[in-house]
């Protein structure tokens, strides 16, 4: 998950630093896309860290 906050942060400096509003366009595309990985992935983790810390009968 920190792969995913390092590309946004990365992305946001480009931002920052580009006039060109294609290209503004783009990496804020890419942006929002890393904010979505980084919410699936904390959703899978919470399942997983639920799943272990359930108690399973068999």
């Amino acid at each position: 998950m920190a792969a995913e906050q390092k590309a946004r942060a990365t992305y946001e400096n480009l931002i920052l630093l580009t006039d060109d509003p294609l290209v503004k366009d783009t990496l804020r595309w890419l942006r929002e896309r890393e904010i979505v990985h980084f919410q699936r992935f904390g959703e899978g983790l919470r399942l997983v860290e639920e799943y272990t810390a359930s108690k399973r009968y068999f």
